[in-house]
């Protein structure tokens, strides 16, 4: 994410059926399951950086960070930590 001057970067929990995607296109199993490791080895806790993306009415759409989002989906979480400018 690059932030220009006078912009702020928010983040918070969002709940995972709130989420979409915006690249949908295939993902490498061991992408996804380098995600999953990871997010397994923290437990409830979240990583930093989160996945990034904007808001798109009541949905957030996630530009960068997909695997996070399927790896955290996966394990059955219900709310994702995630950044997006404000």
């Amino acid at each position: 994410m690059v932030v220009p001057p006078g912009r702020h970067v928010c983040t918070g929990y969002v709940e995972m059926h709130r989420i979409r995607l915006a690249n949908r296109s295939r993902m490498a199993v061991g992408d996804v399951d380098a995600a999953y490791r990871r997010q397994l080895s923290l437990g409830s806790s979240q990583a930093w950086p989160c996945p990034v993306g904007e808001w798109d009415g009541d949905w957030f759409v996630v530009l960068d960070g997909r695997h996070q989002k399927v790896a955290a989906e996966m394990l059955g979480m219900t709310h994702l930590l995630v950044a997006w400018m404000d």
